[in-house]
Order: C-alpha cells, then sequence, then structure tokens
C-alpha cells in the first residue's frame, strides 16, 4: 500500500470523520483537487486550503444519501455566494469544510471526460448582483463593501431570479480530465489513517494542475491557472 506519512500538521478533524463516515456508510469516493495535491505533493494537506475535497460519482440518489449521513453526523450544509449545484459544503466546528463534488461523464472529441458542473456568474455585472443579493450571509473578501448595499438585496435578488428565469445569468464551468484517471481506484496511508485516491494521481494533478504541479501556488485560481477548467454557456 502507497504511504504517504507527515508529522507537519495534525490531522484535520473534519477530513477524519468524513473519510470514516464514506467507509462505514460503504460510499465510494477518491480524493481530488486540492486535498489530493496536497496529500501527494507536500505530504500534508495544503495550510491555505480551507477544505477537503472528496469527489463522488453522480447518480440520482447520491446527493441525498450525502445530505442524511452528513447531518445525522452533525455536519450544516453551508448556504452558498455561488449557486455550485455539482457541489455540497458541510461544516462542523473543529475542522475544515468538507466539499462533495459530484462528477458525471461527458463525451468530447469521442473521450469519456470526468466533469463537475458549477454553475458561476457570467460576468462582472452578475457577480456583483449575485453578492448584494445574499448580503446577509455573503463572506467573501469583500464582505464589509458588499454589506453596505443590503438594503438593495431584495431588488437584486428579484432581479437575478428574471436573469436566471431568461438564462442570462449563469454559466456552466468546472473541472474536467480524462475518466481514465480515476477509472481504478487505490488505497494509501496518510496521517495514520486509509484514504482513497486515483491510481493515475500523477496523471490527473498534471492534468488539472497543469506541468508544474509540483511547485506550489499561492494565489491559484481554479478559472485562470488549470489548463483542465472547461466554460461553457447553459
Amino acid at each position: 500500500m502507497y504511504t504517504e506519512n507527515s508529522s507537519k500538521e495534525k490531522i484535520d478533524k473534519n477530513f477524519h470523520e468524513t473519510i470514516n463516515i464514506l467507509k462505514k456508510n460503504n460510499i465510494k469516493y477518491w480524493l481530488c483537487q486540492g486535498t489530493l495535491l496536497g496529500i501527494i505533493r507536500d505530504k500534508d494537506l495544503i495550510p491555505w486550503d480551507h477544505d477537503i475535497d472528496i469527489a463522488i460519482w453522480q447518480d440520482n440518489f447520491i446527493k441525498e444519501k450525502i445530505i442524511k449521513i452528513m447531518l445525522s453526523n452533525n455536519f450544516n450544509i453551508k448556504k452558498k455566494f455561488m449557486n455550485e449545484n455539482d457541489q455540497l459544503t458541510f461544516v462542523k466546528k473543529g475542522g475544515r469544510e468538507v466539499d462533495f463534488n459530484f462528477y458525471e461523464i461527458i463525451s468530447k472529441f469521442n473521450k469519456k471526460i470526468a466533469f463537475i458542473d458549477w454553475k458561476i456568474p457570467k460576468n462582472v455585472f452578475c457577480k456583483i448582483i449575485e453578492a448584494i443579493s445574499v448580503a446577509n450571509i455573503y463572506d467573501g473578501k469583500f464582505k464589509r463593501l458588499i454589506k453596505l448595499f443590503i438594503i438593495f438585496q431584495p431588488f437584486l435578488l428579484k432581479l437575478k431570479l428574471f436573469l436566471i428565469s431568461k438564462n442570462l445569468f449563469y454559466q456552466s464551468a468546472g473541472y474536467s480530465h480524462p475518466a481514465e484517471h480515476v477509472e481504478e481506484l487505490t488505497e494509501i496511508t496518510f496521517q495514520d489513517m486509509t484514504v482513497t485516491i486515483p491510481k493515475k494521481f500523477k496523471e490527473y494533478l498534471k492534468y488539472i494542475y497543469g506541468e508544474n504541479w509540483t511547485i506550489a501556488q499561492k494565489k491559484y485560481n481554479w478559472i485562470k491557472d488549470s489548463p483542465s477548467t472547461i466554460m461553457k454557456e447553459d
């Protein structure tokens, strides 16, 4: 069994608990994105990455099952600034946020591609509307500025819903990679616990983060910097 051990950071409580929950409920998963990157590259969770990234294949019932078992273990669903309907985020005191990413298979150039569909505002104008429409719960970098405009929240929420109804507000974006990168999974030991990762983790990380995936980038932007990001109009 492949082993990644580190003494740099105590294991994250929510990470440890979530992995145990998935095992107990026989849910097939793999670690992905920044969590996998940190474990392989740094033999640790990335200090400035504040969430745990878990991937699961999409089906008709898996989201409801994840919600049920996470809530039963005293996690709460996080209300979000972005409308990411292929991702669920859970929070609990004492550890990082836990992101469940629900991947589907799409066809591109006659190849099977694993893709996650996140909904993001189409432009800067839509981003501003999005932020102010949830000003009461917005917790982003500009939260002090956004809360100054909270008086406009009801109007901009209605405007947002109107634009959504006309398909003028969101576009789809998300990581993509050849499905073969995650068709075979393997277990490794990380900080005295067994976790599941793609067997072709090096190919996966290179595809997601590029040739320089072994070099840490503190200001990484997944939309601009990842060669694997797909942007498409809805």
